[in-house]
């Protein structure tokens, strides 16, 4: 009897024995198949660019913010997929489609390797406003403007609601003709020349196409005339590349003259845009290449612990006595006095240029040699298609 209650208490012990190693056992590979992948998608994706091979099971392995975790961020949350960082095994690639919010898996590349299974690691970050304009399926104008209210470099409170960049340095950098350029903002109703308005980007090149250059070789203020008009034209415009010459387009450029630069950037705004100008003179002038608005210049200004709006208040013409305003916009350039395309609506000779953070008007414009930063707007079309806007990652174009 007691050999029998003795094998009776062994099997007990021996049952207790074989059920925790089969727990060791059975959680152990449950964590062997998480740390390989959070969730497993069941073919339930989209597959783009073709034909492939059976891929065999695909897993995902999820990660926000640095850490692993089994729940994909909403579509509202603020994060998007670090095309960058994720990636696919077996030669399989995976991006975000941000409208369907979901994952694209692309198997052109495809190869089954030592594993059938395919597992996409996929990293989520905060997304910035490049993100934002990347992800965008629209023209790069329409883009930014119907976006500005997400980035703190954008204002739109121009009277025309145009979205414009501000600051001493903002990431509005952009490559195009395989030079530096900055965007001046996303303009409305810009005219081709044939009555069609539509949003287009204004750019400006960061360095100037001529440092010391008459903006006209006679006297007069005629900008449809000007030496410095027809060199950036023909010269300086045959000298853009083809790819880039495609997104250039015809505008129409207002030529409205103001009588003195002691005004307001708002009142600027509105008398560029006027018909007030010198008699004889045009009140506009339609071709590809301009020059910045004195306005553009105001407007572009943060203000530093000045103020945005105070420096707004502050007339043009005095903002040198104000180094919060000129040294917070980012078109301002210290030691170098630049060409603005506006002229004077009282003097025949009269034009506008920037020094020391002021505008001022000069009558000697034959005989007169500023910088000259050449400034168009690109086609309606242009597209943001990579870089994030940074001067060291420029945004790049395509059509």
């Amino acid at each position: 009897m007691k050999l029998e209650r003795f094998k009776e208490k062994d099997k007990k012990k021996t049952f207790i024995i074989i059920f925790t190693v089969c727990c060791i056992f059975l959680l152990a590979g449950l964590f062997l198949y998480t740390s390989f992948a959070v969730f497993t998608e069941e073919k339930q994706f989209n597959v783009i660019n073709g034909t492939y091979q059976d891929p065999g099971d695909l897993y995902f392995a999820v990660y926000v913010d640095g850490k692993i975790t089994n729940i994909i961020p909403s579509k509202d949350s603020g994060y998007t997929l670090d095309t960058e960082k994720s990636s696919c095994t077996n030669g399989a690639t995976v991006s975000w489609d941000n409208e369907s919010w979901s994952a694209l898996i692309n198997f052109s590349n495809y190869s089954a390797g030592e594993m059938s299974r395919t597992k996409c690691t996929m990293y989520f970050k905060e997304q910035t406003f490049a993100d934002t304009i990347l992800a965008c399926n629209d023209t790069a104008a329409n883009c930014i403007m119907n976006n500005a209210s997400l980035s703190s470099e954008i204002v739109t409170d121009d009277p025309d609601g145009n979205a414009r960049y501000i600051g001493a340095n903002p990431n509005n950098y952009v490559s195009f003709n395989n030079e530096l350029w900055q965007i001046i903002g996303a303009f409305k109703n810009i005219d081709n020349g044939s009555n069609i308005k539509e949003t287009r980007l204004k750019i400006i090149k960061n360095e100037p196409y001529n440092e010391s250059i008459a903006w006209d070789a006679s006297s007069a203020n005629d900008w449809s005339n000007a030496s410095l008009q027809e060199e950036l034209n023909t010269t300086y415009l045959n000298s853009i590349q083809s790819p880039y010459q495609e997104m250039i387009e015809n505008s129409v450029w207002n030529l409205g003259g103001v009588s003195s630069t002691l005004n307001l950037t708002s009142e600027l705004y509105t008398s560029e845009r006027g018909t007030t100008v010198y008699s004889g003179r045009p009140t506009e002038w339609t071709g590809q290449i301009g020059l910045i608005y004195p306005s553009d210049y105001g407007y572009a200004a943060s203000g530093g612990s000045t103020g945005r709006e105070i420096c707004l208040s502050y007339d043009l013409g005095s903002w040198s006595s104000y180094s919060d305003c000129y040294t917070n916009d980012w078109l301002y350039k210290s030691g170098t006095s630049q060409w603005t395309l506006t002229l004077s609506s009282s003097l025949s000779y009269g034009k506008i240029y920037i020094l020391g953070g002021s505008i001022s008007i000069t009558g000697r414009g034959h005989n007169t040699y500023y910088a000259a930063f050449p400034s168009l707007y690109l086609s309606s079309n242009v597209k943001i298609t990579g870089g994030d806007g940074s001067e060291s990652n420029p945004y790049t174009l395509s059509l």
